[in-house]
């Protein structure tokens, strides 16, 4: 049998990747991670080496394809060994295939996929015709159509929740995190989902929900043989189908009954909707709100969500008692101080229980992406070296300076409005230590509460916030 490696930077539970670990694992073959914590090159090329990989994966967001390329190279001078990109952003920009320490792109879902090629290299045979697979063998690359959507997810094993924490302990969470399908059919310019689905068009249904019941037996395993206190519905279209809500409800009531928390779209929040949810357990909820800007909101993000509907949702979440955090976004093209400031108005106005802001990010491959870069407003290079978004913003702007530092304050601008004044004189003068501590202590509240994490899991949180943030600071002055 085949032995995959996956190799990651983020201190980070990728559920992604614990699918494809357990469908790997289902064929008999072998399976590891490794974590590379700044514990030294040389020694963490050592560990890899001790498990003799066949194949060492990277799961890649933009964000990070950096240092995923520059260690993908560290690893193919010190191993004879096949390399595979996977992830939004190689299913976006397969073209990366051309760097010389990639072999292999990934595209899409891979938990098929990848279980194809695995059996290929076991037997030692060709793989480079396979769907879903942009593959390079010597100055040739085989550039292979997307494979067609998985139809029915019910027939993927669960996701293998040994994978992390058996190595790496300290990543364990007592909140679990859940899907209960796959794709969303909403055209917002920001998000990855419009440019992946076009990729799929003729290849199946893009938006995809398992069987209530299903779901309810992957959590209630969970629940039975993992330390859970929370169950996280990662779905960023959870509430879509409202038949699907209502049987998940009532079965999640009577075999679960664990705090719940989702995301939810305002446009689909009702009465009956909400009053399931809070039947089921869940107490707390996240909503976009992106922009107080109703036009702007429509125009330029293609969210098409009216204010009176984010009113009426907020609304109607607090008749439950339920909490609700709310996501924002500050820099985006074009955006000027008065629209930023419209953005903390209406927070103020609905009064998240958790506001949340990060800067926009200009992901390759999206509508308001390539839209930013075609006006020569991306810092192209900075784009593929962080996940800049709760850092700085990578959009050229007039007012990129104070924006950023509106980010870094507003959630005291929304929790207490008498400050507002103040906070305007203070986003102009120059960015320093105080504006990211001000923002890793709002943000690490806001996470602790809404995600009902322990304080042990609040530290762990807090402490590699900070160090992201010192080591930001460390590179780049």
């Amino acid at each position: 049998m085949a032995r995959i490696a996956f190799c990651q930077n983020y201190a980070h539970e990728y559920l992604g990747l614990m699918y494809l670990s357990a469908a790997l694992k289902k064929e008999g073959h072998e399976v590891d991670v490794f974590l590379y914590r700044g514990q030294g090159k040389k020694n963490f090329l050592s560990e890899l080496s001790r498990f003799k990989p066949d194949l060492i994966g990277f799961y890649c967001i933009t964000g990070n394809f950096n240092w995923a390329r520059e260690f993908s190279s560290l690893v193919k001078e010190a191993l004879p060994v096949l390399t595979i990109f996977g992830g939004p952003h190689p299913t976006i920009c397969p073209e990366i295939i051309n760097q010389p320490s990639i072999d292999i792109v990934c595209r899409g879902e891979g938990e098929l996929t990848l279980g194809e090629l695995a059996k290929k290299l076991d037997k030692k045979e060709d793989f480079s015709a396979l769907s879903g697979l942009w593959v390079k063998i010597g100055n040739k690359v085989f550039k292979n159509d997307m494979r067609p959507l998985i139809e029915d997810l019910d027939n993927l094993p669960f996701p293998d929740r040994d994978l992390y924490p058996k190595k790496y302990p300290f990543l364990e969470r007592s909140q679990k995190f859940f899907l209960a399908g796959r794709g969303c059919p909403f055209e917002c310019s920001f998000c990855v989902h419009s440019a992946v689905r076009k990729l799929y068009q003729g290849e199946g249904q893009y938006v995809r929900f398992r069987q209530p019941s299903k779901v309810i037996d992957e959590i209630e395993f969970v629940k039975n043989n993992y330390f859970t206190r929370t169950v996280y519905m990662r779905d960023d279209t959870f509430i879509l189908n409202q038949n699907f809500i209502r049987a998940f409800a009532h079965e999640y009531h009577q075999r679960v009954a664990l705090p719940l928390i989702c995301l939810v779209r305002a446009d689909l929040l009702n009465e009956g909707v909400v009053r399931n949810l809070y039947f089921a357990g869940c107490r707390k909820v996240f909503m976009g709100v992106e922009t107080g800007s109703e036009e702007r909101r429509e125009r330029i993000l293609k969210k098409k969500i009216t204010n009176q509907q984010i009113y009426q949702a907020a609304s109607l979440l607090k008749k439950y008692k339920i909490k609700f955090r709310a996501y924002n976004m500050l820099g985006l093209p074009e955006e000027t101080l008065n629209d930023a400031w419209e953005t903390v108005k209406i927070n103020n106005e609905i009064k998240p229980d958790y506001p949340y802001c990060f800067l926009f990010f200009p992901y390759p491959g999206t509508v308001l992406g390539e839209y930013a870069k075609t006006k020569g407003l991306v810092e192209t290079e900075s784009l593929l070296n962080e996940p800049s978004y709760l850092i700085r913003s990578l959009i050229s702007s007039p007012v990129k300076h104070e924006l950023e530092n509106l980010q870094k304050l507003f959630f005291y601008a929304v929790k207490f409005p008498w400050l507002s004044s103040l906070i305007k004189g203070l986003i102009r003068i120059r960015r320093n230590i105080f504006f990211d501590l001000a923002f890793v202590i709002s943000y690490t509240w806001c996470t602790a509460q809404s995600e009902n994490l322990r304080t042990k899991e609040l530290f762990a949180f807090s402490g590699r916030l900070l160090n992201y943030f010192l080591s930001f600071q460390k590179n780049n002055k």
